[in-house]
């Protein structure tokens, strides 16, 4: 768990309470379909309020800011305070923990206690509509009783935030994070203890160490472009070919220069440092600071190598736009690279190869079609600008040209009124003056109207996401390919199952699991019958809640039926350790090289024939000289292993232990018919003692020898 304190910018006046508790309960949106808003107030009187939260979300946000406004209203009147009374804190869980409404509402209450608001009013709800469950907790800094404003100790809020965290991790049995505050596991049990930046470095605790920090306009243009930004990206092949050539012997500034160029980049010097800038078709100019690349790319550093920085020469400078041909051609290609086929794969390559190519087409007509409607956008507002410029213009000359006419008639205006001729042109100084002023009125009028009608010009994340929201798979895929690229490095410490999507997502039947899609996010969670989570398809991964071999089962059967049979595994040792000798015993494909070796091992156990102890070889001795006779089935091993697979079929609580049950029975028999015994016999037993049931269990034995036939046929 993470808290943040969520601030305005500096110089921003304070809007007070009614934005941000519309936006906190949801008011001016609606919720996807079949969702829920969990929230709630602390220290403020129902009698202040006249709707709750399920009745009405903006009312009730309305009424909330009121009581808060009117507390704050009160101390500005005694002249004590005149800043921003909101003091706005986000607490998010970490993917694929989903906290409940009470879980929520405790979470604020021990936040608000060790802030020292625990007697302040606050309103708080919970956001699903990211990867990551949060709540927001708004609190009146302004006391209600005391009419004071009340500041958590300056710059200490965030460590305060930070152990509260680590103390609802344990309490709750959520995963841990790291922050300024570790959770350290000792003989006196969990113990929460503070430690510097040196500390959580030397224990691997620091993330992303070493790599550069984006900006916060990088960051912003990362999610709305779904790929890397310019900072991230020069930090990658170009920064590794800068640095190649000034570790060069005899390295120059020319060097660099061209090392930099072939990737359209280029190295200026501002103020006391270095930037590295591109640009990009529309003429707009990205910049990154030269250290951005590492610490050896600071001015200092090359200097040091090279000498004093000398500009680059017009030679060296090259027209190469890479950044910008990277950035189009990132929305037509998938962000899991696919794979090869396998050798010896039991599954169709051509029919995988054909899905293949149908979604990098699908995925390029995508593009393209984005493309295609920004580049008419583009076209099409300049024209109508003009063409309304235009009318603009014939109009202010036509009234222009009414008015010198109106003022040549004055004189003669004057004459048959009767009246002076300098009222008759003040009062037609009024009246032009008058025309005037309406038409500007109309034409900024129809102005503005034109710009709210004409196509705004999107970004690829929002286009992306306005057409997934209309049905679109295509668009509903590259945004899971998105959401993957961004979550894939911290998805690697998650236990869960990766693969090549080549499907739309969807629910998929599983017995005893009930399905929940979530159309903004783009991804399916799978809940047993008490409601408890399994685990999440994400689309390119499937995410484990639960790590019992039931759940972990059907998730490895779902990724089979998704992915081809082939499966990456990540997370822990131990979990992928278990579910490559899951899928194993499966027959499913486990691609990862690090576990090829724990595949080869359960692959040769499997077929390894079971090994007599040295005591019931002793047993056997005396009858080793007895002629040689048809094994008695019932004595065999094998057969025992069959009446055990009968026995846990028939006490078998889930459909997933009725169908390992029934593999159990068929490896048996297997083995009874490759070492010579009796299988008519073997079969009778069976029926024997499953009496009336046995029709169901043959039922379900020819359904799994059909699926592996089908599997063998691929």
């Amino acid at each position: 768990m993470l808290a943040k304190v969520i601030t305005l910018k500096p110089g921003a006046p304070s809007k007070g309470f009614a934005h941000v508790m519309r936006y906190v309960m949801r008011g001016n949106e609606e919720l996807p379909p079949g969702q829920t808003l969990d929230g709630g107030h602390f220290n403020i009187d129902d009698d202040q309020i006249y709707w709750t939260l399920g009745e009405h979300r903006l009312a009730y946000a309305e009424d909330l800011a009121g009581v808060c406004d009117g507390v704050v209203r009160d101390c500005e009147r005694k002249g004590r305070f005149k800043g921003n009374p909101v003091y706005h804190v986000a607490i998010t869980w970490q993917e694929g923990e989903h906290p409940t409404a009470q879980q929520a509402e405790h979470a604020c209450k021990h936040v608000m206690d060790a802030l020292g608001f625990s007697a302040h009013q606050a309103a708080w709800a919970t956001h699903r509509d990211t990867d990551n469950d949060h709540v927001h907790l708004v609190i009146n800094r302004v006391h209600p009783e005391k009419l004071i404003a009340v500041q958590p100790p300056f710059k200490k809020d965030y460590f305060i935030l930070d152990r509260c965290m680590r103390e609802l991790e344990l309490e709750f049995g959520y995963a841990r994070a790291n922050g300024p505050y570790i959770t350290l596991d000792t003989d006196q049990g969990p113990t929460i203890v503070r430690m510097s930046r040196a500390e959580r470095r030397a224990r691997g605790l620091l993330k992303e160490e070493g790599k550069p920090r984006l900006t916060r306009g990088a960051a912003a243009a990362e999610y709305r472009l779904g790929a890397d930004s310019f900072q991230s990206w020069v930090a990658g092949q170009p920064a590794q070919d800068l640095r190649s050539a000034v570790q060069t012997s005899g390295a120059t500034w020319a060097d660099a220069h061209q090392a930099l160029a072939q990737h359209g980049v280029t190295l200026q010097s501002k103020g006391s440092g270095l930037v590295v800038t591109t640009q990009l078709d529309d003429g707009r100019i990205l910049a990154a600071k030269a250290s951005q690349l590492g610490r050896w790319a600071s001015k200092a550093e090359l200097e040091k190598r090279l000498g004093s920085f000398v500009a680059a020469l017009q030679s060296e400078t090259a027209p190469s736009r890479a950044y910008a041909e990277y950035v189009k051609t990132s929305r037509s290609q998938s962000d899991k690279p696919d794979r090869l086929p396998a050798k010896n794969s039991a599954r169709d390559p051509d029919l995988r190869a054909l899905r293949r190519q149908a979604r990098v087409d699908a995925r390029a007509a995508l593009a393209a079609r984005f493309e295609a409607e920004q580049a008419a956008g583009r076209a099409q507002r300049p024209q109508q600008r003009a063409e309304l410029r235009s009318q603009h213009q014939r109009e202010r000359q036509e009234l222009a040209v009414q008015i010198r006419h109106d003022r040549k008639a004055l004189v003669a205006q004057a004459r048959q009124s009767g009246q002076s001729l300098a009222v008759v042109q003040s009062l037609w100084a009024l009246k032009a003056a008058q025309q005037r002023e309406a038409l500007q009125k109309r034409q900024a009028a129809e102005r503005k109207a034109l710009s709210a009608k004409l196509p705004k010009q999107d970004v690829w994340r929002k286009w992306l996401e306005r057409e997934a929201a209309q049905g679109d798979e295509a668009a509903q895929a590259a945004l899971r390919g998105i959401r993957y690229r961004e979550q894939r490095n911290k998805g690697k410490q998650v236990d869960g199952i990766e693969g090549e999507e080549l499907d739309p997502l969807r629910k998929l039947t599983l017995a005893g699991l009930d399905a929940q899609i979530d159309h903004k996010r783009q991804f399916v969670l799978y809940r047993d019958a008490q409601g408890r989570d399994k685990f999440t398809d994400t689309g390119p991964r499937i995410v484990m809640h639960d790590k019992s071999d039931d759940s972990l089962e059907a998730a490895l059967r779902m990724a089979s039926q998704k992915y081809g049979g082939k499966v990456d595994i990540t997370g822990s040792s131990e979990f992928r350790e278990r579910a490559a000798r899951q899928a194993v015993r499966l027959g499913i494909e486990v691609v990862d090289a690090d576990l090829q070796a724990i595949v080869q091992d359960e692959q040769q156990r499997r077929q390894r024939p079971p090994q007599l102890s040295p005591t019931a070889v002793e047993k056997s001795a005396p009858d080793a000289a007895k002629s040689l006779k048809p094994q008695d089935t019932a004595a065999l091993p094998e057969m025992r292993a069959v009446d055990a697979a009968l026995t846990a079929w028939q006490q078998a609580q889930t459909d997933a232990a009725r169908t390992r049950a029934v593999q159990d029975w068929m490896h048996g028999m297997a083995r009874v018919e490759k070492l010579g015994g009796d299988v008519a016999a073997a079969n009778a037993q069976t029926r024997k003692a499953l009496g009336e049931r046995y029709a169901g269990f043959m039922r379900e034995v020819g359904g799994l020898a059909r699926q592996r036939d089908i599997g063998h046929d691929r």
